[in-house]
Formats: C-alpha cells, sequence, structure tokens
C-alpha cells in the first residue's frame, strides 16, 4: 500500500535564535581641555579641565546617547567627580588626572547599549598637547612677596625678604631662583635687574631712594 501527499509542501521551522546583537558604540578618542583659569600659565588648584570627546562610532548605525563620565587621580576613581568637566583641588597637587567617557546607545532598541570606558589618551597641557592626563607639580612658583617693610616702605640699610608662595597655597621648600629689580629711574615704572642680588633678600642702599623695588621668584 502506498501514500502519496497532496497540496502544499511540508515545511519545517527552527527554533528561535536568541535576540540579535550589534556592536557596542565608541568615540574615536577622548582627550582634556586645560584652562588654565587664573592665566598665571601654571597648572594650579581653581584650573579646571574639560572633555574633548572624538567622533562617536558606531557599526551599526546606532544613535549616539548621553556619555557618562569618570574623573581619575592616579588611577582612582575620584568620588562624585562624573561631570563633563573638572576643577582642580589641593588634594590633585602632584597627582595625574585623567578622566575615562563611555559611549551609550538607546537601550530599548540596541544591544548592547553600553560601550566601554575609554581613558582620555591626548591635551592636558597649556599648549593643547599632552597624553591625556593633568599633573599639578606643587613646586611651582605661584606667587612672591616682599617682607621687611618699614612702615610699609623699603628703608635703607634694613634688609627686604622675598616669600615666594608654590602651587600647594605654602610657602615654597625647594629651590627658588631670585633675582631683585628697581626702577631704571625715578618714576620710570621700568624695572632692571640688581646686579649680584639674586638671594632671598636684599637690602637697599643709599642710591635706590626715592625708586621702586620688585623681585622676581623662580623655581630652581
Amino acid at each position: 500500500v502506498f501514500k502519496t501527499w497532496s497540496g502544499a509542501a511540508l515545511a519545517a521551522t527552527s527554533t528561535p535564535t536568541d535576540t540579535v546583537k550589534g556592536h557596542i558604540p565608541a568615540y574615536a578618542d577622548i582627550g582634556i581641555q586645560f584652562h588654565d583659569v587664573d592665566g598665571n600659565g601654571l597648572v594650579n588648584v581653581d584650573d579646571t579641565i574639560s572633555i574633548d570627546k572624538g567622533a562617536f562610532q558606531d557599526v551599526d548605525g546606532d544613535t549616539e546617547g548621553t556619555a557618562t563620565y569618570q574623573w581619575y587621580r592616579d588611577g582612582t576613581a575620584i568620588t562624585g567627580e562624573t561631570g563633563d568637566s573638572y576643577t582642580l583641588t589641593a588634594a590633585d597637587i602632584g597627582h595625574s588626572i585623567k578622566v575615562g567617557v563611555t559611549a551609550h546607545t538607546d537601550p530599548t532598541n540596541t544591544d548592547p547599549a553600553d560601550g566601554s570606558e575609554q581613558l582620555s589618551s591626548r591635551g592636558g597641557n597649556i599648549d593643547g598637547s599632552g597624553d591625556g592626563s593633568v599633573t599639578t607639580d606643587g613646586n611651582d612658583v605661584l606667587s612672591v612677596a616682599i617682607t621687611g617693610m618699614t612702615n610699609g616702605y623699603p628703608l635703607v640699610g634694613e634688609q627686604l625678604t622675598a616669600v615666594a608662595t608654590c602651587t600647594t597655597g605654602a610657602t615654597c621648600t625647594g629651590t627658588v631662583n631670585y633675582q631683585w629689580k628697581i626702577e631704571s629711574a625715578i618714576g620710570s615704572g621700568v624695572y632692571v635687574d640688581i646686579g649680584g642680588a639674586t638671594s632671598s633678600t636684599y637690602t637697599p642702599v643709599g642710591t635706590d631712594q626715592k625708586r621702586k623695588i620688585q623681585v622676581d621668584a623662580t623655581r630652581g
């Protein structure tokens, strides 16, 4: 006895696959920009750093979501610092600051929606160059003041002392180079070096009268 089949051909259906996955989102690279807030040419407390993300990249053509950030000090996450900029504090002196950036897409229709954290790898120097980190050097001279005035004035024969403050916010403890200067002429406002006056102290002489004195201090 033979059986025959008629009508539609038999069809088999596979077991459904797992859901389709795409590729992780990312940025071409992560940069940072240093902002010399006080304009003194140094990296010091209260200066700021902002993020400069490279182009968004997603193989699947997914739309860029809102990135997330984490700032790091010597590779350790700084608690609570997850914004798109960072202000340097006293705790950062002598340490390296970087930022980690994670790209995201819409989790309702993309998988994966979260990228891998990317650390900053460019920028950070005042001139825009750099390896993606900012380091505050506590030995940089931030300011210098003159003490030893008599009734508010330098007095012939009375020693003046230069007190340099470093980026730690305290008196410099390392080597500092000094150069005392005096007005080239009475009231000129133009200052010239005083020969041999390169220590932290200077004692005015009679020929200095009626001219103003100042001092330069630089890191040794």
